[in-house]
């Protein structure tokens, strides 16, 4: 699409619907942990999203992002951060490391904590809010009379931060590449051919009708937790300028507007507007001239 090129209206892999529909993907959740680990040889036994811990009781206590375990029983959480203003990210790693072991243990004497495994939380975030322009930053529980000397209790939190460039090359090319999901991204420095296996899977993701009816319903609630293209041009703005890109893809695929209204439940006059201003771009549907086009027209 002609409006790809324009960062103001691509939702990337920041963004957190696409974020969950990409990482549902086992390769995609490998590529990735591989460079944040830098370990190449990393292999997934088991990937979830939007998994759903429970607390003692029974009851719900948090909705993990990303988990997923390792071949060698590792398991992991990869959160997409956007908002650190608001929250205290720190004490969210910890209350999320301690309910992943809830499900592990057995209640009762019986109880045997060293077969607990390793958990590592993962937090990827926009800003910078440890302040040390680190692109990684890794804790493990150590002692404070002997830093050299590790607890060893299987946990670690690792915070990433896309606005630093001081880190592996690998590892910025992938935060840059979330952060503006194109391969052609000048900041992308690394060629890694784990991140260009990534772009395949998000063309498939973005290009797939499950795709379009997430990016469509997660529009029309708001965008509950990823309204960053909403802030960047308005919101209005954005719930249209997406409209735009679904009927582009349904009139490239020569469904009739007819059907697209009906597929996109629009009305059909709007839907109509649309495909008569997005003709006289066809083929390439540049959907940044044709929102200009139905707006220059109601002028």
């Amino acid at each position: 699409m002609g409006n790809e090129s324009n960062d103001l209206y691509q939702v990337n892999l920041s963004d957190f619907a696409l974020f969950l529909s990409v990482m549902k993907n086992e390769k995609a959740y490998r590529n990735i942990l591989s460079i944040i680990l830098d370990e190449p040889k990393v292999e997934m036994e088991q990937v979830k999203v939007e998994e759903v811990i429970l607390n003692e009781r029974g009851k719900r206590a948090i909705r993990l992002d990303a988990w997923g375990k390792t071949t060698d029983k590792r398991q992991f959480n990869i959160e997409m951060q956007n908002d650190t203003e608001h929250d205290d990210t720190a004490k969210r790693s910890r209350y999320y490391q301690a309910l992943m072991d809830t499900p592990l243990l057995k209640a009762g004497r019986k109880t045997k904590y060293r077969q607990l495994p390793p958990s590592i939380i993962i937090f990827i975030t926009q800003e910078d809010f440890l302040g040390r322009d680190l692109a990684m930053y890794c804790f493990e529980e150590t002692c404070l009379e002997l830093p050299d000397l590790k607890l060893n209790d299987g946990t670690q939190k690792i915070f990433l931060n896309m606005t630093s460039k001081n880190g592996r090359k690998e590892l910025i090319s992938l935060l840059q590449y979330m952060k503006c999901t194109r391969l052609d991204n000048p900041e992308i420095k690394a060629q890694d051919g784990r991140i260009k296996e990534l772009d395949r899977i998000v063309s498939e993701v973005r290009t797939s009708e499950e795709w379009e009816e997430v990016h469509m319903s997660i529009l029309s609630a708001g965008m509950e937790r990823g309204e960053e293209i909403g802030k960047e041009i308005g919101k209005e703005i954005g719930k249209e300028q997406n409209l735009i890109e679904l009927v582009c893809r349904k009139l490239a695929k020569n469904k009739s507007p007819e059907e697209i209204a009906d597929v996109l439940e629009e009305p059909a006059e709007r839907i109509n507007a649309i495909c008569t201003a997005a003709a006289k771009y066809a083929p390439e549907y540049d959907t940044e001239k044709i929102y200009q086009e139905l707006h220059k027209e109601a002028k």
